[in-house]
């Protein structure tokens, strides 16, 4: 029997990381079978065990595909941005332009779904090393604006939890604000940016690159 040539190898799996990732977004690792993914990309399980192992390998590609989207849109950004007020700010821009990016219409919700068990250990580790590494990144802009007389949040307990809640806000907001128009996002985003920079601005610099959101 002759070898699939390279070129529809890569479209096979393109296809299966398409449908699996909008599968695992809407259902969440226990809502989903093997026997799911390979239907909805119109394949055998045999094509897909070709891919990879099984679904815990299958979920965790789709996991750190989900980590890439944030890190492109927010926290690539955020780390590379010299003021600190505009890098405090992508939470809330980057989130604008995340959320206009086509992988994310079908749901995201069942990321955040992972079971406790054995199984799912390597994939509950991902996750935490990403949020681990997305507060690092949003405590060290935090850190930089108070240095350098910007904002004001507080001692070094106060950022770590101003930090882990602006995460905790980025990853909520996702879920409801996909179905909105663009108006309606920005809006919303904007009054929440304006809102902790009212409270924690030091500068009227802050207070105009909020405004300006």
């Amino acid at each position: 029997m002759s070898r699939k040539p390279a070129r529809a190898k890569i479209d096979t799996l393109k296809t299966l990381e398409e449908q699996a990732f909008g599968l695992f977004g809407r259902y969440g690792y226990e809502g989903v079978s093997i026997g799911d993914i390979a239907k909805a990309a119109k394949l055998s399980k045999g094509a897909l065990y070709w891919h990879f192992q099984g679904k815990e390998e299958l979920y965790l590609d789709c996991l750190k595909r989900l980590h890439q989207i944030f890190e492109h849109y927010i926290f690539g950004p955020m780390r590379k941005e010299a003021n600190p007020v505009k890098a405090i700010l992508m939470v809330f821009s980057g989130l604008r332009q995340l959320l206009q990016d086509p992988r994310v219409e079908k749901g995201l919700a069942g990321y955040w779904l992972i079971p406790s068990s054995p199984e799912t250990s390597n994939l509950i580790e991902a996750q935490r090393e990403f949020e681990a590494g997305a507060v690092a990144a949003l405590r060290d802009a935090l850190q930089r604006g108070k240095d350098q007389g910007m904002v004001d949040f507080g001692d070094d307990n106060d950022l770590d939890q101003m930090a882990g809640g602006l995460i905790a806000l980025v990853e909520a907001c996702v879920l409801p604000l996909r179905h909105m128009e663009q108006e309606e996002v920005q809006g919303i985003l904007g009054m929440l940016a304006r809102t902790l920079f009212r409270a924690y601005a030091k500068s009227d610099e802050a207070l105009a690159l909020a405004r300006s959101l």
